[in-house]
């Protein structure tokens, strides 16, 4: 068993037995803090669910993801559409409710929402999710993003900040935080996903109450 005390699952802060020198471990132990914080975590595919908070939001989402064929989608498709979709000016309207796939490829305009949904409209493939959360532990506002999986692997699209899939098992832990998630025929409740607040009666008070801590 490692002499010293946990930082985190796996981790420990050792404390050697000579005496110690309080500068040198406080700066090693901030060392080790930063790697933990900043390691892949395993990716957080969520537990089913019959609703989320955004439900009431959530119309165009079902709309297209029952709509899809669930043709393969191949790495150089994928690639391709997902440059399309970061080639479209951002443009931010509604907060809750993404623009319709032919909306936003007539104005070939969309924000986060808008951007994602259109991108799973174009790529077909069932493995998809679309996802509400946070793109960095410190934003105040949410985010939506695609998670697909390529048969072996999950990535992250995220067509409003890049134009390249990232792997969902290198990213960070405070990075591309999911909340919410939505597949052909289900909804996932992930773990940093805030529980429903005292007195929320409604599931639209649950999103009102998560702006208002925002």
């Amino acid at each position: 068993m490692p002499r010293g005390i946990p930082v985190a699952c796996g981790y420990y802060a050792i404390f050697p037995l000579r005496p110690l020198n309080t500068k040198s471990a406080l700066s090693s132990l901030g060392a080790i803090l930063f790697l933990v914080a900043n390691s892949p975590a395993a990716v957080d595919l969520g537990t089913p669910s019959s609703s989320t908070p955004y439900e009431p939001y959530m119309r165009p989402v079902r709309q297209v993801l029952g709509s899809l064929h669930g043709e393969k989608a191949s790495m150089e498709k994928v690639k391709q559409y997902l440059r399309v979709s970061y080639g479209f000016r951002y443009s931010f309207t509604e907060p809750y409710v993404a623009a319709l796939p032919e909306v936003t490829a007539k104005t070939r305009t969309g924000d986060c929402k808008a951007k994602s949904l259109w991108l799973v409209s174009q790529m077909q493939d069932r493995n998809v999710r679309y996802v509400i959360g946070k793109a960095r532990s410190t934003s105040k506002i949410s985010h939506a993003w695609v998670m697909w999986n390529d048969g072996q692997h999950w990535w992250i699209l995220d067509p409003t900040n890049t134009s390249q899939p990232i792997s969902a098992e290198r990213t960070g832990r405070n990075e591309y935080i999911p909340l919410y998630s939505y597949e052909p025929g289900c909804a996932f409740l992930h773990t940093a996903a805030s529980p429903r607040p005292a007195g929320a009666t409604s599931e639209h008070a649950v999103v009102a109450a998560e702006q208002a801590r925002r």
